[in-house]
This record gives C-alpha cells, sequence and structure tokens, in this order.
C-alpha cells in the first residue's frame, strides 16, 4: 500500500523526490512497528543520482538510548552538513498525538528544487500488532535543511 500517496495527491506535483522517500522508506518504517511496535528517528535522503539512501547518524558511545528528540537534531544536524548532497530528505519518526488520543508516524521532509518543509502525520492503532492507518494530514514548516 503507498501510504504516502493520500497527501502528495494534495501536494505540488513536482516533488516527486519525496514521493520516492516515502515509497522506499514507509514499508521498513511499518515493519519496525510491527516487530518492535515503535521505533527511532531515521531519515532517507535522494541524492542527486536519483537514489534514495538512508543517512546514518554518528553513534554516541556515551549514551545508548538517546531521546528521539536528540536524533531528531542530529540527523537535521547530519542532512544540512551534506544537503548539496540531495535532492530532498525526509526524517520519520514516531509521535503520540494527546489532543486525539493517537499514535501516529510523521515524516518532516524538504524538497531542495521547490524550497517547502512539511510534516505529514499518519495516525496509526495497533492492532493484532499491526499499524492500522486511521487518517493522515500534512503541516506546512519552515526550511531547515536547504538554507541558503
Amino acid at each position: 500500500m503507498n501510504i504516502g500517496i493520500q497527501i502528495m495527491q494534495s501536494l505540488n506535483k513536482k516533488m516527486t523526490e519525496v514521493q520516492k522517500i516515502l515509497d522506499f522508506s514507509f514499508p521498513f518504517v511499518e515493519s519496525l512497528l510491527i516487530n518492535y511496535g515503535e521505533f527511532y528517528p531515521l531519515a532517507s535522503a535522494v541524492n542527486t543520482k536519483g537514489e534514495v539512501e538512508q543517512i546514518v547518524r554518528e553513534e554516541d558511545p556515551d549514551n545508548d538510548f538517546p531521546k528521539s528528540n536528540t536524533v531528531i537534531g542530529e540527523l537535521k544536524k547530519e542532512l544540512r552538513w551534506n544537503r548539496e548532497q540531495f535532492l530532498a530528505v525526509a526524517i520519520f519518526y514516531d509521535v503520540t498525538i494527546k489532543e486525539m488520543q493517537t499514535d501516529a508516524i510523521a515524516v518532516y521532509v524538504e524538497d531542495k528544487k521547490e524550497k517547502q518543509a512539511f510534516t505529514f502525520f499518519y495516525a496509526y492503532k495497533m492492532i493484532d500488532n499491526k499499524p492500522e492507518f486511521t487518517e493522515s494530514w500534512k503541516q506546512s514548516r519552515e526550511v531547515e535543511i536547504f538554507i541558503d
């Protein structure tokens, strides 16, 4: 299933690089939820050859279990330092939205060419150890990676 289609249809048709990331990485994130019930933030990017790659952050030998916000901050730093190598980037992370009493996969995305950033939210409930997606929405964000 292509979960990213719902939101991407409402975005600029030129954001095809973001769609590549969603198509490549979302099944992996979904498998982490199935196998572990949660996941640490992770990042993917489309490089200048048009290929999707996983972004690995530097491990901290003094901290085996960093907070998710710390991991997200480190991933953003890594993406910013290497932004000339990428056409689009995404950071996937697990959130709880208290107002809606739901968990969600949040995906922060940026497209270099379009100079746009969004966070996509895919709400889910775990049913029989599998995520059942209930709704999705997006929020516009300030560009943080492809800044001039």
